[in-house]
């Protein structure tokens, strides 16, 4: 039986993530990451010049909070939480099979966290109290998956199949007005992985149809749909931006073997495409983000920015 692998990992730039006890900085480029066979996986980090990986704790689709200091990421089928350094571990959902949750996204504020479920059905959670709310709220035929913030909060992204094929939807961050925003013309593709430029007025997505799997961006009400990687022979996949909204990460698959992705950028118009030198087997970036760390030591006086890349792995 074929192996099936799923890996979530963030990639920290500029520094080593600093956890509470920490004291010095290091150069070495941090990478955390979930992998292993279905139903094995565990989070794990490792250092980009080493390569030396070390278990964190059990789980998959590992995601950072904004602020830097927690995880959020999936064990047993339930949502959990904990510090970056893997303790202090919370339940926040607790599931039996088969109902499961995926795709954990912190909010901007990281209060809550917003991710799908089993049922179809698109939920958040308040860290805090745990209360849960179902955003979408439709039928077992409808799937409703990989949710994201808008980056003031105020609304989630995402696509379903509420037509014959999945399209990108926006609603708002209570669940409220609900908005399709592709597929309105053309049904024969489908969308996925979308996410807002930081400053809220793009959206970056993946388009699949005719067997072709392109990059597109357009405005953040779903007009001027524009294809980014209409000169590729390859599929390209999972775009996400830099923090500054000045670059798109994406992947490139290599045809004649799935297992091998490259990482690449290029600029928001298409332009300045780019091979990274970090290549991680079956990469696709899930998130980057800028996050501002300050070690718990008065007198080593360190702060700096690091930039992270969750990569979601299939």
């Amino acid at each position: 039986m074929r192996k099936t692998v799923g890996i979530v990992c963030a990639f920290i730039l500029s520094s080593s993530l600093l956890l509470p006890n920490s004291v010095h900085a290091s150069d070495s480029k941090q990478i955390f990451f979930s992998g292993g066979p279905l139903y094995k996986t565990g989070i794990y980090k490792m250092s980009e010049e080493t390569t030396k990986m070390e278990k964190v704790l059990d789980g998959n689709y590992v995601d950072v909070s904004p602020d830097g200091k927690k995880l959020a990421f999936i064990k047993e089928d339930s949502l959990y939480i904990s510090q970056v350094d893997g303790k202090n571990l919370v339940r926040l959902t607790n599931n039996q099979f088969p109902v499961y949750d995926a795709s954990p996204r912190w909010s901007p504020n990281s209060k809550k966290i917003v991710f799908s479920r089993s049922d179809g059905n698109i939920y958040t959670i308040q860290v805090d109290s745990k209360k849960i709310t179902n955003l979408t709220k439709t039928d077992e035929t409808i799937i409703n998956s990989e949710p994201d913030w808008s980056p003031d909060g105020s609304k989630i992204i995402f696509h379903s199949n509420r037509t014959d094929r999945s399209h990108l939807y926006v609603m708002n961050a209570n669940g409220s007005n609900v908005k399709q925003l592709t597929g309105l013309h053309n049904d024969e593709s489908s969308e996925y992985s979308a996410h807002f430029s930081p400053n809220g007025k793009k959206i970056i997505f993946g388009r699949a149809g005719h067997g072709n799997a392109d990059i597109y961006i357009m405005n953040a009400d779903g007009s001027s749909q524009i294809n980014l990687t209409k000169d590729f022979d390859q599929a390209v996949a999972t775009p996400i931006w830099s923090p500054d909204g000045k670059k798109i990460l994406y992947t490139i698959n290599n045809p004649e073997d799935s297992s091998n992705s490259s990482l690449y950028t290029m600029n928001p118009n298409g332009s300045g495409k780019a091979k990274m030198k970090l290549d991680l087997p079956y990469a696709n970036p899930y998130a980057w983000q800028s996050v501002e760390v300050k070690a718990n030591d008065e007198k080593s006086g360190f702060e700096k920015t690091i930039d992270y890349i969750s990569n979601l792995f299939f």
